[in-house]
């Protein structure tokens, strides 16, 4: 596998690589101080599989950098930073080496994940003071965190997914040595740090991958061009990926990756690239002594993602059970959640994984999608009732607690945590956060800016409201979370219940990660569930009234997010933990 970009090679020396076949000349052009002129350019020598290369004295963290292509200039696509934007020249920076004496990493088999976005986590939207919250996190009971991409993107706020360098620090989150910081500091506190990374498409803005080479392809996506990984010159596009994999990996220390969109990474090769990768992983994990976790989101409910002789991911985004809940309890029919909605499919979600496993037509995909997930793994399943999709896709970005109440989101984050599959928790909602993830941007084109406002405006409808500006700072300012909320008595009684949960959940009583170990009926007429354990009953009534528990008399009543009456009813949308 090549290395890509700027790198210290074993030497000690600075070394550029550069992907670019078919190109007559390419050459490195470093910029002066004030960055107005060049004050030397680097010859660069092609070898026979498209590779430009050069090695020099090494050159101090800092210097800026273009990549010269048949007379032309250009960023470095694999530049590891963008001090100056996108467009802008790139500048040498290098990883620093993350040393956490004894760390092993966390299994799938303990992992209770934290989704978030680093902009809108803090006020100050930074790694630093990110790592001021780990301490919360580690008493939340949290042990692996899931960073939103955070590779550069145009302007300084994004959601992540529109990232152009798959090999650089966006600039506003801080430097390397604020991630060294963040990771040491998480596994200190016994945490994992999981990469979201964007490996299906590159964003709109500040791509400059076709000066380079046939990186991307015809295809279509819904962010437009596919990567090219099987098309001439594939081998080259591949090992950038790869490359960038094992980067964040190895060099940045990560814990492992979190693989947005997989479905939509089209390869007809021999070899998968997106098996490639896990066996990637798995190899730094063994090389190291440590686990290297990697979670897929294809949201196609294909077994072959996960099992041994497919893909080989660790776990795969469920989104099915999240469906499921929501339909239910919001009675909403609209985009992904039209084929769901029934009592029975909130059952088999947390029975059995899958919803829609091949035997039933998919309208919004309109095939029959799907693969029966009943021999699956309970830890091949990521399940939540929402992530940055599911809040932020929604019109108004409004989160469960704040559409349709407490009780409701109590009720279905208890059948989360309930199931035997891995939880994972979207940043804010255990205190019952009621600000929005609004979808944001800050890009510089004129056209596109005005394209994405269209956009949303036609996929949602907003009513008589007026749409939020993804472009608007406001609309980024709005996401933030309000940590205030927290303190007040309602935050507070939230935060108790997660903790509950969790702390059941890792302590295996409730939804142990063995499927065997796991009871679930439910009754159509009462609409009440019940999942049992050895070691605890969980009660779930998705009734609008009052139903009764009747739980044996060895099993006594834990905690709960309803009430329990005189005449032993749970309350309507209510939870109740029993343990023996």
């Amino acid at each position: 596998m090549a290395k890509q970009g700027h790198f210290r090679n074993a030497t000690g020396h600075s070394e550029f690589r550069v992907f670019a076949p078919e190109k007559s000349t390419v050459s490195v052009v470093l910029l002066a101080d004030d960055m107005s002129s060049a004050r030397e350019s680097i010859a660069l020598t092609l070898d026979a599989l498209g590779y430009w290369a050069a090695q020099v004295p090494p050159l101090p963290d800092g210097t800026r950098y273009l990549i010269e292509i048949d007379g032309q200039r250009f960023p470095d696509i694999a530049s590891r930073s963008q001090p100056d934007g996108v467009h802008a020249a790139s500048a040498v920076a290098e990883p620093k080496r993350v040393t956490s004496l004894g760390w092993h990493g966390v299994r799938m088999e303990d992992a209770v994940i934290y989704e978030l976005h680093l902009g809108t986590f803090t006020a100050e939207g930074t790694l630093a003071s990110a790592q001021g919250k780990l301490g919360y996190l580690a008493e939340l009971g949290i042990t692996v965190i899931e960073l939103l991409p955070i590779a550069a993107f145009p302007g300084q706020r994004n959601w992540g997914y529109d990232g152009t360098y798959p090999f650089a620090l966006q600039k506003d989150y801080g430097d390397y040595a604020d991630l060294k910081n963040f990771i040491e500091a998480a596994h200190t506190l016994g945490i994992a740090v999981l990469l979201d990374v964007v490996y299906n498409h590159f964003g709109p803005e500040g791509n400059y991958t076709a000066a380079y080479g046939p990186y991307t392809r015809s295809a279509a996506t819904p962010w437009g061009a596919a990567v090219n990984l099987d098309r001439e010159y594939n081998h080259g596009v591949r090992e950038f990926f790869l490359e960038s994999a094992r980067y964040w990996i190895q060099d940045a220390g990560f814990d492992g990756l979190r693989m947005d969109a997989v479905s939509m990474i089209f390869d007809q090769m021999p070899v998968h690239l997106l098996r490639q990768f896990t066996d990637l992983a798995r190899a730094i994990g063994a090389a190291e002594g440590r686990e290297v976790l990697m979670i897929a989101e294809h949201l196609r409910n294909n077994k072959h993602v996960t099992s041994a002789s497919g893909f080989h991911f660790h776990s795969q985004w469920n989104d099915d059970v999240n469906h499921a809940l929501y339909a239910q309890l919001s009675g909403e029919t609209w985009r992904h959640y039209e084929n769901f909605g029934s009592f029975a499919d909130v059952v088999k979600a947390l029975d059995k994984g899958f919803v829609l496993d091949g035997t039933r037509f998919d309208k919004h995909h309109r095939y029959l999608l799907g693969t029966d997930g009943a021999d699956t793994k309970a830890i091949e399943h990521v399940v939540h009732i929402q992530n940055h999709d599911q809040v932020g896709n929604r019109p108004f970005g409004d989160r469960m607690i704040t559409a349709y109440g407490r009780d409701k989101s109590l009720l279905a984050i208890t059948a989360v945590f309930a199931s035997s599959f891995v939880p994972m928790i979207f940043m804010g909602e255990e205190y019952g956060e009621t600000a929005p993830f609004l979808f944001f941007e800050d890009f510089g084109d004129a056209a596109l800016i005005e394209g994405v406002r269209q956009g949303r405006k036609s996929d949602y409808d907003f009513g008589d409201r007026e749409a939020p500006d993804p472009h608007a700072i406001s609309t980024f300012e709005a996401s933030k979370l309000q940590w205030d909320h927290m303190q007040s008595p309602a935050g507070q009684a939230v935060l108790d219940y997660y903790k509950g949960l969790i702390a059941l959940k890792r302590g295996g009583e409730l939804g142990p990660r063995d499927r065997t170990a796991v009871v679930i009926t439910g009754n159509e007429q009462t609409r009440v569930i019940r999942i049992e354990t050895t070691k605890t009953l969980t009660v779930l009534n998705f009734s609008d009234a009052p139903q009764a528990v009747q739980p044996a008399p060895a099993w006594l009543l834990y905690m709960a997010s309803g009430t329990i009456d005189a005449e032993g009813r749970l309350s309507a949308f209510g939870a109740a933990i029993y343990r023996a």
